[in-house]
């Protein structure tokens, strides 16, 4: 994987900033430095993705990402399926 591509459409968040995601089902968030805090509608969750870690948006409606430090993440669209 070039991870040049990564970076250039990579999403940069201040500590305390958020962002926000309308209907991510199926989006995946991969933080690529610093922490996020995700919030989903009608969630009680809280997911938290460290540096290098990812979560898939398995509900549908918002999601707020908030930077717990200065942080930076991609945005990935869901996988195709597989051919059996």
């Amino acid at each position: 994987m070039n991870t040049t591509d990564l970076l250039r459409g990579s999403i940069s968040l201040p500590k305390g900033a958020i962002y926000r995601l309308s209907e991510g089902l199926g989006r995946r968030v991969e933080s690529l430095g610093g922490s996020l805090w995700i919030t989903l509608d009608n969630d009680r969750r809280d997911i938290i993705v460290n540096d290098g870690e990812g979560f898939s948006i398995d509900r549908g409606g918002d999601a707020l990402i908030s930077a717990l430090d200065d942080a930076r993440f991609v945005l990935l669209d869901p996988a195709a399926p597989r051919p059996h």
